[in-house]
């Protein structure tokens, strides 16, 4: 998904500083690429538990690779631009809402497996209204740029659909479940829960075994207790 998002701003960057785009709407999918990155890396520190060389290594190499790709193409859209290859512009402009769509996917499936989205409120209506003032922003341009705003206006389709998922989870009770549950009435851990096959990524069954196991936890120590001296 990050790579995916990563690739992806580089693409709408060389379109946007191509189709000389308002200064906001060049910068923004550079902030963007810059952010992404500090997640991948925060992947590779935390996640795969890289060395500081091998996780510096990679970080260099994403970000040459990121330059390199980006000047290289930026000059060929704009000589596609000046010949008039208009389906070329085309493709590099679509190219980008293609690679940030197909990264909301790995999160949908999450989503629907664990029947939960733990995405923010606010970070998806800020990714909402973000994607809505740019393409407003379009429109104060010489021309309205049709390419341009797709990228825009998927992020905002897709982050409606995470939304409505959220919400739908939320009145099925599924809804950040696990935060729910207090660590302290956890008697073992879930991965280590003898759940049905059928029910083993239930967010609802976890929820039962855990609230059953806690009973008959609770049930034993007060009979000990009883008949203790």
């Amino acid at each position: 998904m990050l790579y995916l998002w990563y690739f992806g701003s580089m693409f709408y960057g060389i379109y946007a500083v191509a189709a000389d785009l308002y200064f906001g709407l060049i910068v923004q999918p550079q902030l963007f690429a810059a952010f992404t990155l500090i997640n991948i890396i925060q992947v590779y520190w935390y996640g795969y538990r890289w060395s500081l060389v091998k996780t510096t290594v990679a970080s260099m190499l994403l970000c040459a690779f990121y330059t390199g790709l980006h000047i290289g193409l930026w000059k060929a859209e704009v000589k596609a631009i000046d010949t008039g290859h208009e389906k070329l512009v085309t493709f590099l402009g679509v190219l980008p809402a293609i690679l940030i769509a197909l990264g909301f996917f790995p999160e949908f499936y999450v989503c629907i497996k664990e029947k939960s989205v733990e995405m923010s409120n606010f970070f998806i209506m800020l990714d909402i209204l973000g994607g809505v003032f740019s393409t407003i922003s379009l429109a104060f341009d010489h021309t309205f740029d049709y390419v341009a705003s797709i990228t825009y206006l998927i992020v905002v389709l897709l982050d409606i659909v995470l939304a409505l998922m959220k919400l739908y989870f939320y009145f099925r009770g599924t809804q950040g479940i696990m935060r729910r549950i207090p660590a302290s009435t956890l008697p073992v851990e879930v991965s280590q829960m003898d759940l049905p096959d059928e029910h083993k990524d239930s967010s609802g069954a976890i929820h039962k075994t855990i609230t059953s196991q806690s009973r008959g936890s609770r049930s034993s120590n007060d009979t000990e207790s009883r008949y203790t001296v």
